[in-house]
């Protein structure tokens, strides 16, 4: 049995105010959190026993969200990692869960990929990379003759265009090169300096290239394309909630309890349940959480978490955090709005 350890800790702090009162992990994308969609894609590849790794930004949304794991057909376990100090540090507490073999995935990246493929590891460790026009913002590897030969985290110097993109195969002998780590410049213990020790053992570290999209979701914008992308891949036409005087159009996912009146919804698109939607009109690649309320509005291309009372607005490539309430205004904004606020335009 090999388990899959799902990192959920982090500040967030590229997606402020949003993170302000629970963790980025958990902003629903294409009618999901995004931890949800990593969970999903784990236990399609065989993996149910499950590890997540909890930071110090209210963990406690993140057991009551997944409870024990049955619901999604996983068996999960919880360890507090509390304040971040690095990948390294965080993998290095499930050493006493996991076997000899296992994976790791951050808990806020979409990586439609394969995992069996990772699996059984032939060297210590097996890491996804691909080819970013920013390495600046991740951990870069150099590749020198098909071999992995140097880590880099946040390059401030370009040294490579292959960025690990945050899903990792380890056997239990990282553990013991974690244990032999300093902090790095940011006070962290880094998944770079823990693979880089690997190397520098003479160990074997493959690789293999993501080819085609894949996202870290640590910006508006990043949320805003991974929802895009989501939809687009996944969502179906289900309309299971009540639709008066309305028209849906194409993919449309209207969950039950919702209710559609007098609007136009046009898919890719996803309303949650307890939603009203009125007199409005949802546009392509949106998706609107649960118990919220739209009002003579139009809304396109964004992300608007639950409970949120739109009224009167027109908004598009907006995030608009849970409780929110926005009113007013006939121009189309661009607005990224945190929870528990109330904005009049």
């Amino acid at each position: 049995m090999m388990e899959a350890v799902i990192l959920h800790g982090g500040q967030g702090t590229r997606l402020r105010p949003l993170t302000h009162t629970g963790p980025k992990q958990l902003i629903r994308v294409a009618g999901k959190p995004v931890s949800q969609w990593v969970l999903e894609q784990v236990v399609e590849a065989g993996i149910t026993d499950v590890v997540l790794v909890l930071g110090d930004n209210n963990p406690t949304r993140v057991v009551e969200y997944y409870g024990d794991g049955s619901k999604f057909g996983a068996r999960i376990r919880y360890v507090y990692q509390g304040k971040a100090r690095g990948l390294a540090d965080a993998v290095y507490r499930v050493r006493k869960l996991v076997s000899d073999q296992f994976l790791v995935y951050l808990g806020d990246n979409v990586v439609p990929y394969d995992l069996r493929r990772l699996f059984p590891l032939r060297g210590a460790a097996s890491i996804l990379l691909a080819r970013v026009p920013n390495p600046g913002r991740f951990g870069v590897v150099v590749v020198r003759d098909g071999k992995v030969v140097r880590l880099v985290e946040k390059p401030k110097e370009p040294v490579s265009d292959l960025a690990l993109v945050g899903v990792y195969g380890f056997t239990s002998e990282v553990f013991e090169v974690v244990q032999s780590l300093r902090p790095s410049w940011r006070g962290e213990l880094e998944i770079t300096d823990a693979i880089q020790g690997l190397v520098d053992r003479g160990r074997e570290v493959e690789f293999q290239v993501v080819d085609g999209w894949w996202k870290d979701t640590g910006t508006p914008e990043d949320v805003l394309e991974a929802n895009s992308f989501l939809l687009d891949r996944h969502a179906t036409r289900s309309v299971l909630g009540e639709v008066r005087n309305s028209t849906v159009e194409g993919r449309v996912v209207v969950e039950q309890g919702a209710v559609v009146e007098n609007s136009t919804i046009r898919g890719p698109s996803f309303v949650g349940r307890g939603t009203t939607v009125r007199n409005s009109f949802v546009g392509p690649f949106t998706s609107i959480g649960e118990d919220c309320v739209v009002e003579g509005s139009e809304v396109e291309h964004s992300v608007i978490l639950d409970q949120v009372t739109l009224r009167g607005v027109s908004l598009m490539d907006s995030l608009v955090g849970t409780r929110a309430v926005v009113e007013r205004g006939a121009k189309r904004q661009r607005l990224v709005i945190g929870e528990n606020s109330r904005v009049w335009m």
